[in-house]
C-alpha cells in the first residue's frame, strides 16, 4: 500500500473516531439541555441513552424527537402567554392583596410569587427569539441525509469495554464478535457506506466525506451549548430575583 493510501486510511480512522466521540458529546449535552428544560418548563421529556450497538439513524431521530417535543412545548406555552398577559396577572394579584389589607411583607411575598411565574415566559422568549430549537432541528435533518445512517456506533470506534456499566454480561454473550471487530472490517464498513461512484480512491473519498460530516457536527454542538447557557442564565437570573 502506498504512503498516500496509508494517509487516507489514517484520515478515515481518525474521522471515524471523532464521529464516535461527537455522538457521545451530542448525547451528554442533549441530556443536560433536556434536564434544564424539564426543570424550567415542568415537563418530563425522556433523556437519551447511547450504547455501542446504537443505530446512528435511531440516535439522530431520538435527538430530533426531543427537540421537536421542546419546540412543541415552547409554541404551546407561547400561545397561552399571548392570550394571558403578565400585566393582567400582576394587576389582579396586587388588587387582591390591597383588598385584603395585607401588610408590606405579605405584599412583597405576593409579588415574588407572581414574578416566579414569569420565569417560564422569559425562558420561552429567550429560546424562541434565538431560534435555537429550530436551528437544531434544521441542522440535524441535514446531517441525517448523509449515507451513514444504517451503521452502528461501534462501526466507527470501539472503546475499552472493561468499564462500560451499561453493557450487561448477557449482551456481551449475545454479541461476542462486537469486541473483536478488526480495523479492516471497520474500514470496509465505512468505505462501503461512504462510497462514491467511479471513485479511483475509495478510501480517500470515504475519508473526505466523513471529515465533512464531522465538520458539520461542530456547529450543532455549539448550538446545543448555546441553548444550555441560555437556560442556565435565565434560571440563575430568576433564582436571584425570587430570593430577594
Amino acid at each position: 500500500m502506498s504512503s498516500e493510501s496509508e494517509k487516507d486510511k489514517e484520515r478515515l480512522i481518525q474521522a471515524a473516531k471523532m464521529f464516535f466521540f461527537h455522538v457521545q458529546d451530542f448525547a451528554s449535552v442533549t441530556n443536560t439541555l433536556t434536564e434544564l428544560f424539564n426543570r424550567s418548563m415542568n415537563t418530563q421529556i425522556l433523556l437519551m441513552a447511547v450504547k455501542n450497538n446504537s443505530n446512528i439513524k435511531d440516535f439522530f431521530e431520538q435527538m430530533l424527537k426531543i427537540f421537536k417535543e421542546m419546540q412543541s412545548v415552547v409554541d404551546a406555552k407561547l400561545d397561552k402567554i399571548q392570550k394571558e398577559s403578565l400585566g393582567s396577572k400582576v394587576a389582579m394579584a396586587m388588587c387582591s392583596v390591597v383588598q385584603k389589607g395585607t401588610n408590606v411583607e405579605e405584599l412583597h411575598q405576593s409579588a415574588k410569587e407572581v414574578f416566579k411565574s414569569a420565569h417560564t415566559p422569559v425562558v420561552i422568549s429567550a429560546l424562541k427569539s434565538s431560534n435555537i430549537l429550530g436551528s437544531l432541528e434544521s441542522s440535524l435533518s441535514h446531517l441525517m441525509k448523509f449515507p451513514i445512517m444504517n451503521l452502528q456506533l461501534s462501526d466507527f470506534y470501539i472503546e475499552d469495554t472493561k468499564e462500560q456499566s451499561d453493557v450487561t454480561t448477557s449482551e456481551r454473550t449475545r454479541s461476542p464478535d462486537s469486541s473483536k471487530t478488526t480495523m479492516t472490517d471497520t474500514l470496509k464498513k465505512l468505505q462501503d457506506a461512504l462510497k462514491t461512484e467511479d471513485s479511483k480512491n475509495p478510501i480517500g473519498s470515504a475519508a473526505d466525506l466523513l471529515e465533512h460530516i464531522v465538520k458539520a457536527m461542530g456547529p450543532i454542538l455549539e448550538i446545543l451549548q448555546k441553548a444550555i447557557k441560555t437556560m442556565e442564565m435565565n434560571i440563575s437570573v430568576f433564582k436571584k430575583a425570587s430570593d430577594k
